[in-house]
């Protein structure tokens, strides 16, 4: 059944028959910190607010979300609802509902004809919210561990009229756990090209991580959680000391291992060879500083920063987890086994002692990130699109 919107139509495409209005949007995402989730609301929204449309963000405050201080934003707690696990279940689903009654006053008030949720809390609580209302329901599922696809595919066919997910082969995950293909949408991994670096600054940050400019210095921006499998790269630090003194690796991020990361560092003796750099505005410099990435998760989706690295025209080793396999192969870098200590160590120990491999490798990284699946006008236009085919009932 085609949607009808409270607001009159107008502005038709004649060749075909649909609505070409502005619409309006509101984006939920768990809480506005720093990292790839949010960077892709926040690039998207500007896409969207640039073709004329109106988009709102709601979800839990941080450096890149405040109500009062940021145009259109809405301050709903919903990191609460999605992570305090120090919560009962029954303290969890009461937050919830608080947020999902401030979530249907502010659908209210917004007139909204799209709630574009990220992750599945938000797309709970915007379910809980505008149940018997027409506001269209679209769910992106940027990635989880394994063990949780079940319950994502029980939750997003309850939760959304649409799910989507820039990873293929996570997307099939959900599928083959009950979640209808029809109600699927796979979008691609927009993310724009670094503005030029200057060659000084590059290699003064070289100089300085590496201390005398000499080595190999491998670039990992990861969130310090066991998710990103920092324990696994301290391990093959260690390793890799033991064959070669000149490796550094320089670690940028923040989490809630940051207050064990040093004990661990210091146990595996690898102090010397270690960078901790915290969260940092940088990324482009370091990329630009680096020989190559190096990821070692325990489960991704789609990992913003590999497509950042192949921009930089940087080789990357990761892990098989999630859609890494979509990204990473041997004409870009090294895929290695979840927890493969070892084959991570060899990997890591190839690319370090081949420079002509590393610029192989590296050009072939940056002309595969110009593939339309890596284009953000090509990924927001698909999003644009998939929002227009669920107001006008094809999805």
């Amino acid at each position: 059944m085609a949607y009808v919107s409270g607001q009159p139509e107008q502005d038709l495409d004649i060749a075909t028959g649909r609505s070409t209005r502005p619409l309006r949007v509101l984006q939920l995402g768990p809480a506005f910190e720093r990292g790839g989730i949010q960077r892709h609301i926040l690039d998207l929204t500007d896409h969207l607010r640039d073709r004329g449309h109106h988009v709102e963000l709601g979800g839990s405050p941080g450096p890149w979300g405040r109500e009062g201080r940021d145009v259109g934003f809405h301050a709903l707690d919903l990191k609460r609802v999605s992570e305090d696990e120090r919560l009962s279940m029954t303290r969890r689903l009461g937050a919830a509902m608080g947020c999902a009654q401030k979530l249907r006053k502010i659908v209210a008030r917004g007139r909204f004809d799209l709630v574009h949720s990220h992750e599945t809390a938000p797309a709970l609580v915007a379910r809980l919210a505008l149940a018997g209302q027409p506001t269209r329901r679209l769910f992106t599922f940027h990635g989880s561990t394994p063990e949780r696809y079940g319950g994502v595919a029980r939750s997003a066919q309850f939760a959304a009229h649409v799910t989507a997910c820039p990873s293929r082969k996570t997307l099939d995950e959900l599928i083959a756990r009950g979640l209808p293909r029809a109600r699927t949408a796979q979008l691609g991994l927009g993310v724009p090209p670094p503005p030029d670096q200057d060659p000084a600054a590059v290699l003064a940050l070289r100089q300085e991580l590496l201390r005398d400019g000499q080595g190999v210095l491998i670039f990992s921006p990861a969130r310090l959680d066991p998710q990103k499998g920092i324990d696994v790269m301290i391990d093959v630090l260690a390793r890799l000391v033991k064959v070669r003194r000149d490796i550094v690796i320089a670690l940028a991020g923040h989490g809630p291992l940051a207050d064990v990361l040093s004990d661990w560092i210091a146990s595996a003796g690898v102090r010397d060879n270690i960078r901790v750099l915290g969260p940092i505005d940088t990324v482009p410099l370091h990329m630009a500083a680096a020989d190559f990435m190096l990821l070692t998760s325990r489960w991704e989706a789609l990992p913003i920063s590999i497509v950042e690295a192949f921009h930089a025209g940087l080789p990357v080793i990761a892990t098989d987890c999630g859609g890494v396999s979509e990204l990473v192969s041997d004409r870009v870098g090294r895929l290695c086994p979840v927890g493969d200590v070892e084959g991570l160590t060899a990997a890591v120990l190839e690319l370090a002692g081949d420079e002509g491999l590393r610029k192989t490798l590296g050009a072939n990284a940056r002309a595969l990130a110009r593939e339309d699946r890596f284009d953000p006008t090509h990924v927001h236009e698909r999003i644009e699109q998939i929002y227009r085919q669920m107001l006008d009932g094809v999805a």
